[in-house]
């Protein structure tokens, strides 16, 4: 290996560990969420606040901190993001002797701040860092990193808490955030500094718009419509009213009109955010019918998700390579079609008996991702000009933790509505049905935006 090599080799492994934390940390709340939720007397539309606040978060900030990335430089940011995640993990860890499932939700969400400020700007540093030749290769490395959070995580979580306590998933969390940051203050190189700072009211605007769309639509689905919901529909609306008259008036806009302009940018990153609600619906969903309809243990969910995970540790590299040969668009396209046949398997797994149905869908989810994710990430930001790489990379974050987080608030919200507030078995099963068939309809429309992607970069 050259010295080159070497050096690009621990700048991808150092910011890829932001997204090692990212999936790491989300699959073992989710493997948690079951025990948390009877910890706390909540109900499973309640409990998934814990993930919709990190996610709110994490969606509203994403996009200022990239372009703040190109102001004040990537390093700076990912480190500091690094730090907030160590400290507030801890916190969370420590607030479980508050007993306050509110204070857990607080301290969630200021460490999705640091996430936000370290994952906004990673496909900047990476992009920065790499030749364009071996771009997909690298971003296919970075599925791999994502893929063994996914793995470790839900292991980890199971084993925890099976054996010691679910609060000690955040100290591990912690942990793992301070070895981050002492590999980033060594291999994370100086980048940005010559960009300009996001409109400021159009920033909160957008965030205030995020925040109060996804509490209308969970309540909504759950209460009907409610006071809460229509004060919440007002909130969402005047948030999306004055952060699109300040798109065109503000002399910074949050959203960089040369890639919002594009539509070879724009529609990938819709593409990924349908994939991204499919798939972050099905992970809250899946341990709670693992669990609540096989009878299965926590640890044993946390050991069947590492199947998933190994298949995108051996697609995500395969598969950004063959993108830097070929080009994206026939890989991309398989990778969405092969996630609607899993949420298809989910959908009708309630008429088998054993987990092997799920096991194949658990299987046919990590195809699609080791397919996907690299293929689509290299056709995004083969295009991106150099000097937009930082709200490139946090547009990019944005859009995919958005999917995330409609997901979250669709998926686990209709099975909550289908199923009733104290469901049987047969009352779970066809809620799990209605969630998944949710899940469906978001594959289908990540398949059609696929086929509909032109292909501009090649190898």
């Amino acid at each position: 290996m050259t010295e080159e090599s070497r050096r690009q080799l621990l700048i991808i492994s150092t910011a890829a560990m932001s997204l090692f934390l990212l999936s790491f940390d989300i699959n073992m709340v989710n493997i948690a969420l079951p025990t948390i939720t009877t910890h706390y007397g909540l109900d499973v539309a309640s409990s998934a606040w814990l993930v919709i606040a990190y996610g709110v978060v994490l969606c509203g900030l994403l996009l200022p901190f990239g372009k703040a990335g190109d102001v004040i430089g990537h390093r700076r940011l990912f480190i500091a993001g690094m730090g907030i995640f160590t400290v507030m993990n801890l916190a969370a860890g420590i607030s479980y002797h508050l007993d306050d499932f509110s204070a857990l939700i607080v301290f969630r969400g200021l460490s999705a701040i640091g996430t936000a400020m370290m994952v906004s700007v990673n496909f900047a540093i990476v992009s920065l860092n790499l030749p364009e030749e071996v771009r997909g290769k690298g971003l296919g490395y970075f599925s791999v990193f994502g893929a063994v959070g996914f793995m470790l995580g839900p292991l980890a979580s199971g084993l925890i808490i099976t054996y010691i306590q679910w609060n000690w998933i955040f100290y591990l969390g912690s942990f793992i955030g301070l070895a981050g940051f002492i590999l980033a203050w060594f291999f994370i190189p100086v980048s940005g500094g010559d960009g300009h700072a996001a409109d400021i009211l159009q920033t909160v605007a957008a965030f205030i718009a995020v925040l109060f769309s996804v509490l209308a639509l969970n309540r909504l689905l759950i209460d009907g419509f409610t006071t809460l919901v229509m004060i919440s529909m007002v909130m969402a609306s005047a948030g999306v009213m004055i952060a699109l008259s300040r798109q065109g008036r503000a002399e910074h806009p949050l959203l960089e009109p040369a890639i919002i302009g594009s539509p070879q940018i724009i529609l990938p990153l819709f593409c990924m955010s349908f994939i991204y609600m499919t798939y972050s619906g099905s992970m809250v969903l899946l341990p709670f019918y693992l669990e609540h309809i096989q009878g299965l243990p926590p640890s044993s969910t946390g050991l069947l998700f590492l199947l998933p995970a190994l298949l995108i540790i051996i697609l995500g590299p395969l598969a950004g390579g063959y993108a830097d040969r070929n080009g994206s668009y026939l890989i991309t396209l398989t990778g969405t079609g092969v996630m609607v046949l899993a949420m298809v398997t989910f959908v009708i797994m309630g008429s088998f008996t054993g987990v092997a149905i799920t096991v194949l869908g658990l299987m046919l989810m990590g195809v699609s991702h080791g397919l996907f994710n690299a293929p689509n990430n290299r056709r995004i930001f083969c295009i991106v000009p150099s000097e937009h790489a930082g709200t490139a990379s946090g547009m990019h974050q944005s859009i995919r933790q958005v999917g995330t987080l409609i997901g979250v608030a669709t998926m686990p919200a209709v099975y909550q509505m289908v199923a009733g507030p104290s469901p049987d078995v047969g009352s779970m099963v066809g809620g799990f049905e209605a969630g998944f068939l949710v899940g469906l309809i978001f594959a289908v429309m990540a398949l059609g935006l696929s086929i509909s992607i032109r292909q501009v970069c090649r190898g």
